[in-house]
């Protein structure tokens, strides 16, 4: 995959955001970033337009996260994003949401505020961050940050709202991209690179299939040039990654 090199892309934080191909990569800069400015974890989310009777789980929402699995686990027990005042907000504003997290669970209903505040006390979150983002679809998405440190300055404020504006964008891309892959083999070319990843050589390849060994050849040569890749073994490497496998 080549993407069109965006010159923000060239500068730091920003420049690691261009050599994202995987949701791994995101994830790895999104940690680094996350250490970098002093927050504990991470999370990436897709909101639908509205919650279906209120009943969205955070684990549902996640596409990407950091959060402990205790935490997720147990915020979902609780049903503590039915009443979230954060993604009620990301549905209204698309300026960042800075919050203290004593504060922003007082408006819950009944127990829940003491409940949030018991769970987040729990893990030494005090504060964070959601940078609403919407992508080339008009999809909404947040990039967050929680932990416990300082209130970010202005400068912070702004740069990480631009990292996240264009960690999404990449991503969005990488999504694009994935999806034309998949479409574009078909049945066969699939077929031959699975074998391939199996470890079979085209003359095995050709007695499993009743193909010619030349035809098992062509079938590869085509479906690496589809993928954008120089080689069988990286067409392999990157069907592997899309999950062109059963």
């Amino acid at each position: 995959m080549i993407f069109a090199t965006n010159p923000a892309f060239q500068t730091e934080p920003f420049e690691a955001i261009a050599k994202i191909r995987t949701i791994f990569d995101a994830m790895q800069i999104l940690r680094k970033t996350c250490i970098g400015y002093g927050f504990s974890y991470f999370s990436v989310i897709s909101l639908p337009v509205s919650i279906a009777g209120g009943d969205a789980a955070i684990s549902d929402l996640a596409t990407i996260s950091s959060w402990p699995p205790e935490l997720i686990a147990d915020y979902d027990r609780l049903g503590l994003a039915r009443n979230s005042p954060v993604l009620d907000q990301l549905r209204k504003q698309i300026t960042p949401i800075v919050f203290k997290m004593d504060e922003l669970n007082r408006g819950r209903p009944g127990e829940e505020t003491h409940q949030a505040e018991e769970l987040f006390a729990r893990f030494k979150l005090t504060m964070g961050v959601y940078f609403p983002v919407h992508d080339h679809r008009g999809l909404r998405h947040a990039v967050s940050f929680i932990g416990d440190r300082p209130p970010l300055s202005v400068e912070e404020l702004s740069t990480l709202s631009m990292f996240a504006t264009m960690l999404i964008e990449q991503i969005s891309k990488i999504s694009v991209a994935n999806h034309a892959a998949r479409s574009v083999l078909n049945a066969r070319e699939t077929e031959i690179l699975q074998w391939t990843a199996e470890g079979k050589t085209s003359s095995e390849i050709a007695g499993i299939t009743g193909l010619s060994e030349h035809t098992v050849n062509h079938y590869a040569t085509i479906a690496t040039q589809k993928l954008g890749c120089s080689n069988r073994t990286q067409a392999v490497v990157y069907a592997m990654r899309l999950g062109l496998f059963k």
